[in-house]
């Protein structure tokens, strides 16, 4: 049996999976719920909506920049896509 969204976003190591498993969710979740949020995402994880939403936001730009996966902290790939 496979794992829940919670264990994999738990058992992640680095900032960039959590992110793209917090993606995953979110972007499931509003393509079934028209009433699904940030919010609700948030609350899912037990995380504050700030940090669902800083997370949902890394995930969509490293789409279009794969290089920031380098960054060792998600704060220095803030840093890098503001």
């Amino acid at each position: 049996m496979g794992q829940t969204f919670i264990e994999r976003y738990n058992q992640e190591q680095t900032w960039y999976g959590r992110a793209m498993v917090m993606e995953i969710l979110h972007l499931t979740m509003t393509s079934h719920d028209r009433e699904w949020s940030v919010s609700k995402t948030a609350i899912f994880f037990g995380v504050s909506v700030g940090l669902a939403s800083e997370n949902l936001k890394l995930a969509a730009a490293l789409h279009i920049k794969e290089d920031l996966m380098k960054c060792q902290t998600r704060q220095e790939a803030l840093r890098k896509i503001r």
